[in-house]
């Protein structure tokens, strides 16, 4: 091989190591999807005026609030149901957080989908989350059976309220 050859070849491997270092240099996502649970952005309405207050996108707080839906104790869902649907009689309503996912299909619309909707409350611990129909693909469930309520910590409550501010 002559000079102008290797020249070509050694122009060519720079090149090819200049393009995979820019690859690999690009930031990494802090979380994946699966991560996020297929959460884009939760969108704060006032519940006074349906107003909306704030839409959340940041990944950070979108996994935070993950986290903290995943930890709604379940171990006296069912009895407390009525209870808890009492308590909350007389009680103003104060935010609507409404959780909206990205399509599980691959193709065809990308529009986000509404996943469910918390209701804050003031001067209570207890929330209602309701499930959006449309997260249910299989068959039709009335609102009935799609909505929950819970008494959370006040650890979990300030999260939620500090989504707001």
């Amino acid at each position: 091989m002559n000079k102008k050859n290797y020249i070509k070849i050694g122009i060519l491997l720079v090149f090819v190591l200049c393009i995979c270092a820019g690859c690999s240099s690009q930031p990494e996502e802090k979380y994946t999807l699966e991560e996020l649970d297929n959460l884009a952005e939760i969108k704060i309405y006032s519940a006074e005026n349906n107003e909306l207050i704030e839409t959340i996108s940041d990944k950070e707080q979108l996994y935070q609030y993950n986290e903290c839906s995943l930890f709604f104790d379940n171990s006296d869902i069912e009895e407390r149901q009525d209870e808890l649907k009492k308590d909350l009689q007389g009680t103003k309503e104060q935010y609507y957080l409404v959780a909206y996912k990205y399509p599980v299909a691959r193709f065809g619309g990308k529009e986000l989908e509404e996943n469910n909707t918390i209701t804050l409350y003031e001067n209570t611990n207890i929330i209602k989350m309701t499930v959006a129909e449309e997260s249910i693909k299989a068959f039709s469930i009335t609102e009935e059976f799609l909505t929950f309520y819970y008494e959370l910590s006040e650890e979990e409550m300030s999260f939620y309220r500090s989504l707001v501010e």
